[in-house]
């Protein structure tokens, strides 16, 4: 369904309005200073375009995808944006019609939906590009742009044209994929699954070194009912799928053509799943049940002793899912009404039987967080001290309205607040020859709702200190996840 909106650039609505302007500036004004150590480049991606004419999607999460490009040279900063040019974004400037996503969809005939789902699950290379807003990846010297469906689009790192469609040369099979791959540092290739709908549905987990573009399978895990995932979880040993009871009914999608959001059905009954599965065999050594919760993202996960920790971003409900409604995020005034997540720890112990209920957690921190970042090359899937992440200020308690740095040891945080700006994901970057866990950057991009535009805020991670800001000439709506290449940035 599409409705007509009337934008006005004021307070939080700011924040989900389209972002229509491409630009190349070499050289951004900067207050503060960039500290001449970092150098390479700061990818971002996320929804930009919500409307064309008189209509618009209806949710956040539909938005078209734009990537954003700052470049870091001896202190200077340089900055390119580009929509990309995929099939949904081609439909929407060509005819001026939405193309299906999320939560929108156009309709088509059961035959169609059926070819197009077995298509693009087999890999078949049709051309076609889906609007990839979510993640990046950098995969066979090529860097993608993410989302949950299978196909992810190839972008240039320097001009940031789009490229077209990338296609893994196995034939690996799956409808839908998840939008946060995880890297393994130690063995240098990144863990990922494909859910596969049919007669039997399953979980098909699978690694790929990062200089390939061949997939292979790690086990294929049979599955009565999906659940939708959007990220999980990974240790030195272990997978763990943590199986939340938002149910994907695959049928209904398939013969209703509902868009993909309507599909989904929240049972807690159920309770919530872990499946942990053996990296190396492909084997499920163990699943534990806990009460219902739902999360979107993970933190980090590793092994101590006999259990597992998992650190996850959750919440009661999906809460936040349903309440992206761009009506609703536009006129939010209150934290509940953009409703982020606990940050928990849940135990898994590897000595129970192979089926056990025997789940709980604490709470790290007594703050609600999301969009969580750590040191990723030195903690991933390992014992780790400090997180940051995007928060809710008890004093200015709208949207985001601060960035948080979270010591899990010692249950205290540092944070940053500017009033009336809305930051974005935190990237952590290390220095140069860095001792410390926390010594380097935080790189955010901020929405400044009084200057109506957005600066890069550069923070000093170990003192959460402001060191500068970087403003461009526009504003960027609330964007989703990004990516730090330590490459040339050819300022």
């Amino acid at each position: 369904m599409v409705v007509p909106i009337t934008v006005t650039r004021t307070g939080v609505e700011l924040a989900f309005t389209s972002l229509n302007s491409e630009v190349e500036i070499d050289n951004l004004p900067v207050e503060g200073e960039i500290p001449h150590w970092l150098h390479g480049c700061l990818y971002r991606n996320g929804s930009a375009k919500f409307d064309i004419g008189r209509v618009s999607y209806n949710h956040w999460f539909d938005g078209l995808a734009m990537v954003h490009r700052y470049a870091f040279h001896k202190g200077r900063v340089a900055y390119r944006n580009r929509f990309l040019r995929t099939s949904p974004y081609i439909q929407m400037m060509s005819t001026g019609q939405l193309s299906s996503g999320f939560e929108t969809v156009q309709p088509t005939s059961l035959a169609n939906r059926i070819l197009r789902m077995t298509l693009d699950a087999i890999g078949y290379r049709t051309g076609q590009t889906y609007n990839t807003n979510v993640s990046f990846m950098h995969l066979d010297g090529k860097f993608l742009a993410l989302t949950e469906q299978p196909v992810p689009t190839i972008f240039d790192p320097i001009s940031l044209e789009t490229q077209g469609a990338f296609y893994f040369s196995d034939r690996l099979f799956g409808h839908l994929s998840c939008g946060h791959p995880q890297y393994d540092y130690q063995n240098q290739e990144y863990i990922n699954y494909l859910t596969c709908f049919g007669p039997i549905n399953t979980y098909n987990l699978y690694r790929i070194k990062a200089t390939s573009d061949r997939r292979e399978l790690i086990a294929r895990i049979p599955v009565r009912d999906p659940c939708y995932m959007h990220s999980f979880a990974l240790t030195e040993n272990f997978i763990i799928l943590v199986e939340f009871p938002l149910i994907i009914k695959s049928m209904k999608a398939i013969l209703s053509g509902k868009a993909p959001m309507h599909c989904l059905s929240w049972e807690p009954q159920r309770g919530t799943n872990f499946l942990v599965i053996d990296k190396r065999t492909g084997k499920q050594v163990v699943r534990f049940t806990s009460k219902a919760f739902f999360a979107f993202h993970h933190i980090n996960a590793y092994e101590q002793g006999d259990e597992i920790l998992i650190d996850i971003a959750a919440s009661d409900r999906p809460d936040l899912m349903y309440k992206s409604y761009l009506n609703l995020l536009r006129n939010a005034t209150r934290s509940e009404d953009h409703p982020l997540a606990e940050y928990r720890r849940y135990h898994l112990p590897l000595h129970k039987p192979v089926h056990s209920s025997d789940v709980d957690y604490e709470l790290l921190s007594d703050r609600k967080i999301e969009m969580v970042c750590i040191n990723h090359a030195r903690c991933s899937s390992r014992h780790y001290r400090y997180a940051y992440a995007v928060s809710h200020n008890r004093d200015w308690p709208t949207l985001v309205g601060q960035l948080l740095k979270i010591d899990v040891h010692n249950r205290n945080t540092k944070g940053w607040f500017d009033p009336n700006t809305y930051p974005g994901e935190p990237i952590f970057v290390a220095a140069p020859n860095a001792k410390d866990e926390d010594d380097g950057a935080i790189l955010s991009v901020v929405l400044d709702a009084v200057r109506q535009r957005s600066f890069l805020l550069v923070l000093d991670a170990s003192s959460f200190k402001e060191l500068g800001r970087a403003y461009l000439p526009h504003h960027i709506p609330l964007e989703f996840h990004g990516l730090f290449a330590n490459a040339d940035p050819e300022i």
